[in-house]
């Protein structure tokens, strides 16, 4: 169906129907995210609403605008008045892909779930950390002596993902250790000693030595025995990303399709010297490295190893560098150390590539990692959205300038 529902009054028209079947009146909302999906967008929005006592309360909602077919437990599906198209609806924690979460927002019985996978402990706190609705989310819960992560995913993941942990431990990459998992999505796990090398970038004295165990991790992962693929790489879905970004900047549709097809070739011409595939992380950025509190260039752990497999490591040095572009222009006005500090390591990595022994290899990850930059211009993180992601296009454009 055509993309209408946030450009029209709908979202007050569809989140008042929400709040009936709450037994609520919509006082006020406010949006709280933007995710594309394959067919179309998932929309969240913060609701404030007034019960019959008078008192306030929140309420967060995701609004599909393409629904996935068959019944989902929790979605409720409503018809856009005036079109023939549906959207479905959901309240946050119940996620229809994630059905372990509704219970581990639950303080009661974060205790019960956790003797379940066979972990005594006394729960001080609980807080879910990360959430990307239908995606995944990170639930922290302190006890009297640790903390442990509780990982949820969709039930058919959970299994590999516990089986990955266990082999990359055993080829010796600072994962956490697997404290156990179960059948409907969640995968507990130990903390990982030291701070987020993306909150500590600017602190980072020795830049050359930080890359360096960027790359030894790489050695690391290649030697892991394979038993999936990685997820695949965001290269295959250029086409898709040159669509969606040009019906989210009209204006620019044209440098947007020109850039497109600068990367399609600059990725083939890398593509037909043939690649060694190997063991990658499949979704490699300093979100996903933690380094020593006292010496930050050095890497204590990693993290979400989800969509690790056998791909090509061109991947993962293409979403390092895209991911350090997209922080840089994000913080360009609010911290510009920080992001002198996210661009200066940006070029430094990107200064690797042509050193790589893999034929095609530079050409590869400038493609790839084109194609990230137009990823993150479709959602910026930034409320300076348009002008970072025409930013973020002219750093797309200029990896693949000579194609």
């Amino acid at each position: 169906m055509p993309n209408t529902f946030p450009e029209t009054d709908q979202p007050g028209v569809v989140l008042a129907r929400v709040a009936e079947q709450l037994h609520r009146v919509l006082v006020g909302w406010k949006s709280t995210a933007v995710e594309p999906t394959d067919e179309g967008y998932l929309y969240g929005y913060d609701l404030e609403l007034g019960a019959i006592n008078g008192a306030l309360e929140h309420r967060l909602v995701f609004v599909e605008d393409t629904p996935i077919s068959g019944h989902r437990p929790g979605v409720l599906e409503l018809p856009i008045d005036g079109t023939d198209a549906n959207i479905t609806v959901w309240l946050y924690p119940s996620d229809p892909e994630l059905p372990a979460l509704r219970d581990l927002t639950d303080p009661s019985l974060i205790e019960g779930i956790l003797a379940k996978l066979a972990i005594s402990a006394i729960v001080t706190r609980v807080e879910v950390v990360t959430y990307r609705p239908g995606r995944r989310a990170v639930v922290r819960v302190g006890t009297s002596d640790r903390s442990i992560y509780l990982k949820v995913v969709e039930p058919a993941k959970a299994a590999s993902i516990a089986e990955r942990h266990q082999q990359f431990r055993a080829s010796s990459l600072p994962v956490p250790r697997l404290l156990g998992w179960s059948a409907d999505g969640v995968v507990a796990m130990s903390a990982l000693p030291g701070v987020d090398a993306q909150t500590a970038i600017s602190k980072i004295q020795d830049a050359e030595e930080f890359l360096r165990q960027v790359e030894f991790l790489g050695t690391l992962l290649a030697g892991v025995p394979a038993v999936n693929t990685a997820r695949e790489s965001l290269f295959e879905r250029l086409d898709w990303y040159v669509d969606r970004l040009s019906k989210r900047m009209p204006a620019e549709k044209q440098r947007i399709v020109d850039i497109g097809g600068r990367i399609a070739r600059c990725g083939a011409d890398g593509r037909s010297y043939g690649f060694t595939a190997v063991t990658i992380h499949g979704d490699l950025h300093l979100g996903q490295l933690f380094v020593d509190a006292e010496n930050p260039a050095l890497i204590t752990g990693m993290l979400d190893i989800d969509t690790a497999g056998v791909g090509d490591p061109a991947d993962d040095a293409a979403a390092f560098y895209a991911h350090l572009i997209a922080l840089a222009e994000a913080a360009a006005a609010r911290d510009p150390a920080y992001s002198a500090a996210c661009f200066h390591l940006a070029a430094m990595w990107r200064a690797r590539w042509p050193r790589n022994r893999n034929a095609g290899f530079e050409n590869r990850a400038r493609a790839i990692a084109a194609t990230h930059l137009l990823g993150h211009a479709l959602r910026p993180l930034t409320n300076d959205a348009n002008g970072v992601s025409r930013r973020l296009l002219d750093h797309a454009e200029s990896l693949v300038a000579d194609w």
